[in-house]
């Protein structure tokens, strides 16, 4: 009775570590997307910048010889 017992505890105990470690994963998660969300919000360019970029290149592909 007293092995069944410890065997329990011990299963619970792993069941708690396994729960802690999934809710640090899941923080990490939500940390990765926010980062991820800013790093678009940097990268996003219109179409108007788009342009503008292209004319530029242009421009210094016709300047050189």
């Amino acid at each position: 009775m007293a092995f069944e017992s410890y065997i329990i505890i011990l299963f619970g105990a792993v069941i708690v570590i396994q729960q802690f470690i999934m809710y640090l994963m899941y923080v990490r998660i939500r940390q990765l997307l926010n980062e991820i969300d800013s790093i678009e919000g940097k990268m996003k360019i219109t179409d108007h910048e788009l342009d503008i970029l292209i004319q530029k290149v242009e421009e210094v592909q016709q300047k050189r010889p």
